[in-house]
């Protein structure tokens, strides 16, 4: 979404530089164990200097989208969407110059590393280092692939109007894989309940889930896992409206977590249907996820595609 760290007795979902698009969770389950935000948007400064050969596509059509046209549709969103693949340095480094090309517009923007926050996280204090930072503040640096996120962190430091937490604590997220969405904090179980995954989304969910983790996952955890996936989600659509109560508010998390079809933005039609958003998948080029059409116009409205990261077959050794 490496050498796996040893499992924990009970498994907590995270990611593995599997370049799947749901958000993969690690070996640690291993068997061992579009109206515009009010006003007149202010157009940008600097200009959108995406990585090179990285290629940005309507997902729907496969027409070109120029930087300009897709900063002036995240200029006029209330909410912004942007994926990654976990592991791939191009997506961050686009995210990062696309919230620079933005300064003005000046988002709240939420992670899904950073730990679940009930208020903006404070900036760094005078002296502190950016790592220093993210420790603090629950990114795990050493699970995340530190510095890989490190220019979209930087950007956002930078030019975001505040910062907020959106991950789930892990002994939260354990009850959930043993006992199902209602064991996570009531608020998150509350949106999961009234926003259920239909049948289809369910298969789907299961499916890759298994695949993510190399057809190794027993039968009887999948249940659990989706759940997980579910809350995750649920706090993440709590932290982007709470975000963008009175600011725009951007979201930066895995291609699952995003997707239209199943992922945030379905909870947001549900729990704030009033307001507008722009999804941004990015995804590699040579795969199915950057094929567009009406698959892919059903997961994001926008493509950004980039080469492949260079990465090692995850299920050597699983």
């Amino acid at each position: 979404m490496g050498t796996p760290k040893p499992a924990p007795p009970t498994p907590v979902p995270t990611m593995t530089a599997r370049p799947f698009h749901v958000p993969v969770f690690a070996a640690v389950v291993a068997l061992a164990a579009c109206a515009g935000h009010p006003g007149t948007p202010p157009a940008a400064q600097a200009a959108l200097v995406l990585p090179e050969s990285t290629t940005v596509l309507d997902a729907a059509t496969g027409a070109p989208v120029t930087t300009a046209e897709l900063l002036r549709r995240a200029a006029a969103a209330d909410l912004v969407l942007l994926g990654e693949i976990h592991d791939n340095p191009a997506h961050h480094k686009a995210r990062g110059a696309l919230l620079t090309a933005a300064a003005d517009r000046r988002p709240a923007v939420v992670f899904e590393q950073l730990a679940r926050s009930a208020a903006p996280i404070p900036s760094p204090a005078a002296g502190e280092s950016v790592e220093a930072w993210l420790d603090a503040h629950g990114f795990d640096r050493t699970a995340w692939k530190w510095p890989r996120h490190q220019p979209v962190v930087e950007a956002a430091l930078a030019h975001a109007s505040a910062i907020w937490g959106s991950n789930v604590p892990r002994e939260a997220l354990r009850s959930v894989v043993r006992q199902g969405a209602g064991a996570a904090p009531e608020e998150l179980a509350r949106i999961v309940r009234e926003v259920p995954l239909d049948s289809v989304a369910r298969s789907e969910v299961d499916q890759e889930l298994i695949e993510a983790h190399c057809g190794q996952l027993p039968e009887e955890m999948v249940p659990g896992m989706r759940a997980a996936q579910e809350v995750r989600d649920a706090a993440m659509a709590e932290a982007l409206l709470a975000a963008g109560r009175s600011d725009p508010a951007w979201l930066i998390a895995g291609d699952g977590h995003v997707r239209m079809d199943r992922g945030v933005p379905r909870l947001l039609r549900a729990l704030a249907p009033e307001k507008t958003m722009l999804v941004v998948g990015f995804v590699e080029r040579g795969t199915d996820e950057a094929v567009p059409g009406p698959a892919a116009g059903r997961q994001y409205q926008i493509l950004v595609v980039t080469p492949p990261a260079e990465r090692e077959d995850p299920c050597t050794g699983f």
